[in-house]
């Protein structure tokens, strides 16, 4: 995952990022990527408060909500946070190098 959000609130410095751990918390809290459109304000909230798992895992609830309301831009923050998730889902099927080129290959028997 190479994209991320940075700023600052009050005197702390935040990196917002997702990884397939934030995710996996995500989704069994109820977040759907497919459902962002139809319940925004459910799945803003949990996209929102799951980029702050990755760095900032012992966050209060109210904390990420206060930094939220103060957020500019909300809808272009919107936007770059499911550009994240969309990452981060992504990077579930690429396929990595390794020093010496090990792979695991399967097939259909």
């Amino acid at each position: 995952m190479s994209k991320k959000i940075e700023f600052e609130y009050g005197d702390q410095k935040y990196v917002l990022e997702y990884n397939r751990e934030a995710i996996k918390v995500m989704e069994k809290q109820g977040f759907d990527i497919n459902q962002f459109v139809e319940k925004p304000m459910i799945m803003m909230d949990l996209a929102f408060q799951g980029a702050f798992l990755k760095n900032h895992r012992t966050m209060k609830a109210k904390k990420v909500e206060e930094i939220y309301e103060e957020m500019e831009d909300k809808q272009g923050l919107a936007q770059t946070l499911l550009e994240m998730i969309q990452e981060t889902y992504n990077s579930l099927f690429e396929t990595k190098e390794t020093e010496e080129g090990k792979k695991v290959s399967w097939k259909i028997v």
